[in-house]
């Protein structure tokens, strides 16, 4: 190795190289760190101390020095080297340690807040009687000591469940409201990391007496909901079946996740919650009810006996359920039972609009939407690109179009094969002028109507001179 610096790196991880260059391999993922990148203290004016000086600013060897920060001078005393201590933990764990448990236990309140300031991050390394200087601080007879020692659990309570678990039991039940908060708020974080932790905790405090406190602990069901987990599951049945109308509340937030993740399970909760007295509770089981597959017939009867209850809104939404549930015979042999028993107006409006067959009894407008369209003839007929957009013309316009004829020349008589205005093709009604040369189909044929025979005008026309006999028909000529 060149120097103790790469040393240490090649020591602490593996990192494959070029063999030509030396350089790191680009792999697709690269190795999480220690600490997230979430999970660091706040920047300040210690992040300017020099990484030699934290240590005798945190310890008191050195008094006070001058940093930039900011484009400004400050100068830092023990307070700030305290929080700085951080930077430090990895590389001089023991020192860093010792430096933080003396400021934990100063005679200073404001040594002790830096030291809690501290403590989350430097914890990663070594904990050794960390939890238990919080524990007492929790209880320090200054009270901005005991306001920060609450917010250091909120931060440590995620990352070291098991070392705070006491501690975090203790200030969940706190009478002090600000030590409480700061508790749930840590058992809230609780839930995206640990969330059988948590399931512990909320065990305990949705039997206590105070229904203050398990209206807070059900403020945590819905972040749970998700989970799934037998546990969580048993938790919301009891919640929903709490006295408290504020704890039901919040159980019965938990039914429209559970409609996605356990649609099963919810749909044996629904029943519980979609009676409840209280209104809130019940506004949330009918919306988990609009997600809910209702083909089965525990829903099914679960929504017709909906469709009788004695709250409007539940009636309401059940109503609108039977289109979903039954065919449209059922639906409006149903839709006659309950109109003869429902007072709202409106919900028997909405029975009669049930009960009409539109395709049937419907008005002309609303039984032509049963009508299925007329296909469309993409094909054009030549001659009708002028005519592309305009509706058919039908026959009483046609034949208003035609003008009406003075005589009878434009009607076609009987038997007549073209109209008069069309002549008759090439060469059919031509006649021979007389003296033509035209030697008809027999013998005696005479096109020419010159009362000759059309054989003596050919003989004439060849020989003007020339003298035809006539000529005499004999026996096999007859024949």
């Amino acid at each position: 190795m060149n120097n103790a610096k790469e040393a240490e790196i090649m020591a602490h991880e593996y990192i494959p190289r070029d063999p030509r260059t030396g350089r790191p391999l680009v792999t697709g993922r690269r190795r999480r760190k220690v600490v997230d990148t979430a999970y660091r203290p706040s920047e300040g004016v210690w992040d300017a101390i020099s990484i030699p000086d934290v240590l005798p600013l945190a310890t008191g060897a050195l008094k006070a020095c001058e940093v930039q920060w900011g484009n400004q001078p400050h100068l830092v005393s023990r307070l700030d080297g305290v929080r700085a201590l951080p930077r430090v933990s990895r590389k001089s764990e023991v020192e860093t340690h010792q430096a933080l448990v003396g400021a934990l236990s100063d005679l200073k309140p404001e040594v002790r807040i830096a030291g809690l300031f501290a403590l989350p991050y430097c914890a990663l390394n070594i904990v050794t009687d960390l939890f238990e200087h919080l524990h007492e601080l929790l209880e320090d007879v200054d009270f901005s000591v005991r306001k920060a020692a609450s917010d250091c659990l909120a931060t440590v309570a995620p990352v070291f469940p098991s070392a705070t678990e006491e501690t975090l039991r203790r200030e969940l039940r706190s009478s002090v409201g600000y030590r409480s908060k700061a508790a749930f708020k840590g058992l809230r974080d609780l839930c995206q990391v640990w969330p059988e932790v948590v399931v512990v905790h909320l065990d305990e405090l949705l039997r206590e007496d105070d229904v203050p406190l398990r209206t807070e602990a059900s403020k945590l069901l819905p972040r749970l909901s998700k989970t799934r987990s037998a546990a969580v599951w048993d938790l919301i049945g009891w919640s929903l079946q709490d006295e408290a109308a504020t704890v039901r509340v919040h159980a019965a937030r938990t039914l429209a996740t559970l409609a996605n993740s356990a649609p099963r399970l919810a749909a044996i909760l629904l029943e519980t919650a979609l009676f409840d007295e209280d209104d809130a509770v019940r506004t949330h089981a009918l919306r988990s009810l609009n997600r809910m597959d209702v083909t089965g017939f525990r829903m099914k009867r679960l929504c017709l006996d909906g469709a009788r209850d004695r709250h409007r809104s539940i009636r309401h939404t059940c109503i609108l359920m039977l289109p979903r549930l039954l065919i449209e015979s059922e639906v409006r042999e149903h839709a006659n039972q309950l109109l003869l028993q429902e007072t709202d107006p409106e919900l028997c409006d909405l029975l009669r609009g049930m009960i009409i067959d539109l395709q049937l009894e419907g008005s002309e407008e609303e039984k032509n939407r049963f009508l299925a369209p007329l296909p469309v003839d993409e094909q054009r007929m030549e001659g009708d690109d002028h005519r592309q957009g305009e509706p058919p013309q039908l026959l009483a316009d046609i034949e208003e179009g035609v003008p009406e004829a003075e005589d009878d020349e434009h009607l076609l008589g009987e038997g007549q094969l073209h109209p008069p205005q069309e002549q008759p093709p090439e060469g059919q009604d031509e006649r021979p002028a007389p003296d033509e040369a035209d030697i008809g189909l027999d013998v005696g044929a005479d096109h020419d109507v010159d009362e000759e025979p059309d054989w003596q005008d050919a003989v004439e026309a060849f020989d003007p001179g020339a003298h035809v006999p006539d000529r005499l028909l004999e026996d096999d000529d007859e024949n």
